[in-house]
């Protein structure tokens, strides 16, 4: 994957001979999200490289009522990926809601000869873009009649391409998975819950935590999920009736389990099935009154603030070739292009007519107001209710017995190296089985603790705080089921009694089910995909391979701030990754380098000396401060 091979398969659109030389505009609007740099970045450069002029419309659309356009080359938007915000500024903008305000924004564009926008925002700002479309071939007409334009213009500018991106920390728009921005301020929340952790433990305090979201509650239900949390309140789901009463004994009865503190999330647009606002002053004097000593910590903006994550760099740059990609192929084809959002779905990029996404997410609006709660979560995606059960299940500590009329038991071991996430993954496992009255048996060690008879039974309320632990509590080990041992692994099952296994790993706890199906064990085997590697057949994501990543572009990151003062100089960063080039190929697009090499595509002589001369010539034209190579 070296980049000269890039640029080697890499066909540019003809776009030079169009008898137009049409431009394309991008603006950021709305609240700022982390990642919109990522989606600035890979705009700019996608349409420089194939020769399409590009301009920066900044501060939003006030920028495109006040004339504040710039037009921007690949140099200019160098070593932005890991800054959050919008280098090119974001603004609400009043003027811009008018049809004067709009004809001014249309006369701007047009003698610069862009008729093609791309939008990053959210659904406000989306929603502008789409009047604009409509309204565009009148202003053209008015400008033309008004003798602004000439008629050359005119021609050029007849209709208005509209491509929309959404950048907004809420996740609020129906018909994608995430967002831009989503993603990093939901490590902003857990990383500040796990730093209250602390001090409420040793305080035995309940903590009150205020998120973001405004009318959606993802973030404080993402969150909610990935700690400790007791009690989470959202719009789409709001507490019964009896919830004060409720919520005061669950509380009040924490003490009694192995968590020493309390934890409530509440989303700001929270309500009661009345209607009524839960706010967090409100909750804590409830809490108060009943004898708990209970602190509130509002988030605020710093859910928005600081370096974006590697998910958020990623999705701004895919999402941002693609916007790229429906302008070029509206230019090649010399025709006008359906407005549409580019989102993510199922790990795909895909297109969604622009305004029947924001009318469907405007729907979910009015469902809340009329208190059907239902179809509020069933549109906002079919995920959404089944992780709204979670978060009760979850917040689960002891075992319902007698719930069912068999209780089952169910095997859990890590097979191969640990990664991040296996812990909260047992957790799951252990509360959601309690909570249908099952139990659950830990094999320590992996299979090492198989051999040895090494297990015992895990309670939900022993492994409470596990989501906040790195590693495998259990242990794990890289000995594998092989046809070896696979008689006294048998052994250790039925001694164990468990009725279906459960491995967490990677490539080893694939090998180790081949064998137990070989063998024919007489029970379920489930594999969780669990490796920083990600090379499991089959699976988008492994467990741990985000965490990894990120700790790979923050060390990139702080290399860069060490190396930005010493021009000519090259950082080679080796990663993990065994025979999968997954986090080098990934680490690379979020922290900008200029070269990676991967298991999956062997590099010769001839590509590191091409590589070689290609950074010695950005050196000399004085266009590298530093750069980063990804090797494996």
């Amino acid at each position: 994957m070296a980049s000269n091979g890039f640029e080697e398969k890499r066909q540019k659109t003809d776009v030079t001979s169009l008898h137009v030389a049409a431009g394309v505009g991008i603006l950021t609007s709305g609240g700022d999200a982390q990642g919109m740099n990522a989606a600035v970045r890979a705009v700019i450069r996608y349409l420089d490289y194939h020769e399409t002029p590009v301009f920066s419309i900044l501060e939003g659309y006030e920028g495109l009522c006040s004339d504040m356009i710039k037009q921007m080359k690949w140099r200019d938007v160098m070593g932005i990926l890991s800054k959050g915000g919008t280098i090119i500024g974001t603004a609400r903008c009043a003027k811009f809601k008018t049809s004067e305000g709009r004809r001014i924004a249309a006369l701007n564009l047009i003698k610069r000869r862009i008729n093609n926008l791309i939008v990053i925002g959210g659904d406000g700002s989306l929603t502008g873009a789409s009047i604009f479309k409509q309204e565009w071939p009148d202003h053209v007409q008015e400008l033309l009649n008004a003798g602004q334009i000439d008629k050359d213009s005119a021609e050029i500018c007849s209709h208005l391409n509209i491509v929309g991106m959404v950048g907004s920390i809420d996740n609020d728009l129906c018909g994608t998975d995430m967002t831009i921005g989503t993603d990093s301020a939901l490590h902003r929340i857990i990383d500040a819950v796990d730093c209250l952790a602390s001090t409420a433990d040793s305080h035995m305090r309940t903590f009150i935590v205020e998120v973001m979201g405004r009318r959606c509650g993802y973030l404080a239900l993402m969150s909610s999920i990935a700690t400790p949390c007791d009690w989470v309140f959202v719009p789409e789901s709001p507490p019964s009736d009896d919830w004060e009463e409720k919520i005061v004994r669950k509380l009040k009865n924490k003490a009694t389990n192995a968590k020493r503190f309390g934890l409530i999330i509440i989303a700001e647009g929270a309500e009661d099935l009345a209607g009524n606002p839960i706010k967090a002053g409100y909750v804590k004097e409830l809490l108060s009154k009943n004898g708990l000593d209970v602190r509130i910590t509002v988030l605020g903006h710093v859910q928005r603030g600081g370096q974006p994550s590697a998910f958020d760099r990623i999705l701004g740059s895919r999402l941002g070739c693609e916007a790229a990609n429906v302008i070029l192929e509206g230019l090649k084809a010399k025709s006008e292009v359906p407005p549409c959002i580019v989102s993510l779905h199922n790990n795909k990029i895909i297109r969604l007519p622009l305004m029947e996404a924001i009318q469907k997410t405007m729907k979910v609006k009015e469902c809340v107001s009329q208190h059907d709660f239902s179809e509020a979560q069933n549109l906002r995606g079919a995920s959404f209710s089944k992780k709204v059960d979670l978060c009760r299940i979850l917040s689960v500590t002891k075992t319902k017995e007698g719930k069912c009329e068999k209780a089952f038991n169910i095997g859990v071991a890590g097979v191969g190296a640990p990664a991040s996430g296996v812990n909260a993954g047992i957790r799951a496992i252990t509360k959601v089985a309690a909570f249908h009255g099952h139990h659950v048996t830990v094999f320590h060690e992996g299979v090492d603790g198989m051999l040895k008879d090494n297990y015992d039974v895990l309670l939900p309320e022993t492994c409470e705080l596990w989501s906040m632990y790195g590693g495998n509590v259990i242990g794990s080990s890289r000995t594998t089921i092989s046809d070896g041992n696979v008689d006294r692994v048998k052994d250790a099952f039925a001694k164990s009694g468990i009725h279906c296994l459960v491995l967490f790993g990677g490539f080893e706890s694939v090998e180790s089910c081949l064998t137990l199906g070989r063998h024919n064990i007489g029970m379920p085997v489930y594999l969780i995909p669990s490796t920083i590697s990600n090379n499991v057949p089959g699976s988008d994501f492994s467990i741990g391979c985000d965490t990894a990543l990120n700790s790979i572009i923050w060390a990139v990151d702080s290399i860069k701030q060490s190396a930005a003062s010493t021009r000519k100089r090259v950082f080679i960063v080796e990663v993990m990754g065994g025979n999968s080039g997954y986090l080098a190929v990934l680490s690379g697009l979020a922290s900008g380098a200029d070269a990676v090499y991967i298991p999956e595509e062997p590099v010769n002589i001839d590509t590191l000396q091409c590589d070689a001369y290609r950074v010695m010539d950005k050196i000399d034209q004085g266009k590298l401060v530093f750069n980063t190579y990804i090797s494996m």
